[in-house]
């Protein structure tokens, strides 16, 4: 048994999120974990209508083929999920629901004053997750 049976990938389809995507499907392999890949649609309107759902779906496949469609391989056990909410809290909760003590995101680099402005996912899931947290340039 890993010590790290599960991790979660947080993916925004940016290129910091991609080298994490490579990064966790090696480490999943490394350490024979599953690797859940989330994307986070960025929603403060908590109600589920049918486009949302629609909306949410898409996405999905869409995180499917850029991510887990692209992985050849039997010996990865890979899931693709795409939720609706604020993206740290939304990853914070996946990765607690799976019990993932490893999450790996990107970064874009922001400096102090713009992580202060703008604020910064991967800070958050850093202060947020108790999990230990890879963030990828």
């Amino acid at each position: 048994m890993s010590l790290i049976p599960r991790l979660v990938v947080a993916y925004d389809f940016s290129e910091p999120a991609r080298r994490a995507f490579e990064l966790g499907v090696f480490m999943g392999r490394q350490l024979e974990a599953e690797i859940h890949v989330v994307t986070v649609l960025d929603s403060s309107d908590e109600k589920h209508t049918s486009e949302a759902t629609r909306e949410l779906d898409d996405l999905r496949k869409l995180l499917e083929l850029q991510t887990c469609g692209t992985v050849k391989g039997d010996d990865l056990r890979m899931q693709c999920h795409a939720v609706a909410g604020d993206p740290a809290k939304a990853i914070v909760a996946m990765a607690r629901e799976i019990d993932a003590p490893l999450i790996v995101c990107g970064t874009t680099g922001k400096g102090a004053v713009a992580r202060t402005l703008l604020g910064s996912v991967s800070h958050e899931l850093v202060h947020r997750s108790g999990a230990i947290v890879m963030s990828v340039p």
